[in-house]
């Protein structure tokens, strides 16, 4: 019989050292935190899931767990913030949404932080769903539907994610006694059938909690969800300079306790402790906020894709967007399934990429093959992730920047350890 995953409290409760290495971390490193009912990092509790669902490529190994802990890879962690739903008795029914998105990645080579922040009324496709709003497809999957549509709708592997709940946000502020703000202008709204009064002045001031989410959830002015998105990211730096103060340290407990009781994610202890430790060393200018480019329409944030690969490359894979169209690219079908390699350039088109040859391989494949002649690795790293698993061979010689050889190993299940621990 295999051994029940125990919580992140039990686990705190077994051993002072457990406990100790949270305190060493947690505070100089839980900055990253967000708007709505979330902070960017909640480095907590890793709870059991029922259900499953399949991201696009395994994690990336998270180096060794001894001390020094080191991030090896770039790993990217969707934010899920959930609301509350009320029926016409104004009643809480077990249906929500997202009502915030947001996708960190974490980058050791550039030694940076990257969150693009998606409105929740972003026109997406949502798999087995069909087009609709990307905060649907929470109520429709949960944690694992919104990954996989996330993951499918930037191109961007999505590792990991953390959900929060309407009330997280509040209570981790409270936690560490409020963050300071300087209030644009003056905010004052009343929903009472959902029990919301917004009463903010103008001014910076220090917001407690229920403050600081009735700050972040302010929509009602002419930018509507985008300025509430700007919001997020304001309150998100505060939380993350707050978090970084020596003064903190005395809130820790407090904090760990906010953190365990009020999130969920598919990452585990060491992988949590493993990121905080890369986020402790940053600064403020370390970390980059952006929006998901786009216009409104009666319904729909409407995504503008040419800008939105633009952000992706740059945000993502630490390349410039201009590198992108500029990289010529020939695709091979060494797979013996028709029509593969063609998927695969469209792909690659899609991202801004120059396709100038599709055909069939002079033999078949078993791994699906990247030859760089470009001489920059970042580039080749990008198609890699845009495909799935492949192996990158460096040449030099004539030829397109890159060759993309395909293998049948691309119609495969792509990450089977990840799609266990993803769960709802």
């Amino acid at each position: 019989m295999p051994t029940p995953r125990r919580s992140f409290r039990e686990r705190l409760r077994e051993s002072w050292w457990v406990y100790a290495r949270w305190l060493i971390v947690a505070v100089p490193i839980l900055g990253l935190g967000f708007g709505f009912g979330m902070a960017l990092f909640v480095f907590t509790h890793a709870g059991t899931y029922t259900g499953s669902e399949e991201v696009t490529r395994p994690a990336p190994q998270i180096t060794s767990f001894t001390w020094p802990l080191r991030l090896g890879t770039r790993v990217n962690v969707l934010i899920i913030g959930v609301d509350v739903t009320i029926n016409e008795r104004r009643q809480v029914v077990p249906i929500s949404r997202s009502d915030t998105l947001m996708l960190a990645s974490f980058d050791p080579g550039g030694n940076r932080i990257s969150a693009l922040s998606i409105p929740r009324d972003t026109r997406v496709m949502i798999p087995g769903v069909g087009e609709s709003k990307v905060n649907a497809a929470y109520a429709f999957g949960g944690p694992g539907l919104t990954v996989r549509t996330v993951a499918s709708f930037l191109r961007v592997p999505v590792h990991y994610y953390v959900k929060l709940g309407p009330q997280s946000f509040a209570r981790i502020i409270d936690a560490i006694g409020g963050v300071e703000i300087d209030v644009e202008k003056d905010m004052k709204y009343t929903d009472r059938w959902a029990g919301l009064y917004i009463n903010l002045k103008k001014g910076r001031q220090l917001l407690n909690g229920e403050q600081a989410m009735h700050y972040a959830r302010f929509r009602h002015d002419p930018a509507g969800d985008i300025g509430r998105v700007e919001r997020q990211q304001k309150v998100l730096l505060a939380l993350f300079h707050k978090l970084k103060s020596p003064s903190t340290v005395l809130s820790a407990p407090q904090l760990l306790r906010a953190f365990a009781e009020n999130t969920q994610t598919n990452l585990t202890f060491n992988e949590l402790i493993t990121l905080g430790v890369f986020t402790s060393r940053l600064d403020g200018s370390d970390v980059t906020f952006a929006t998901l480019p786009g216009t409104n329409s009666i319904a729909f944030w409407e995504p503008d894709a040419a800008k939105m690969r633009q952000v992706v490359a740059e945000m993502f894979y630490g390349v410039d967007a201009s590198i992108v169209a500029s990289t010529e690219i020939e695709v091979l079908n060494g797979s013996g399934v028709p029509g593969l390699a063609r998927q695969a350039a469209d792909r690659l088109q899609a991202m801004g990429f120059r396709i100038v040859r599709v055909d069939n391989a002079p033999s078949v494949v078993e791994t699906t093959t990247i030859i760089d002649r470009s001489g920059r690795p970042g580039v080749a790293r990008l198609v890699a992730d845009v495909l799935g698993r492949s192996r990158i061979k460096r040449q030099t010689g004539v030829g397109p920047d890159l060759t993309v050889i395909v293998a049948r190993d691309l119609t495969r299940g792509r990450a089977p350890a990840l799609a266990a621990r993803l769960r709802r």
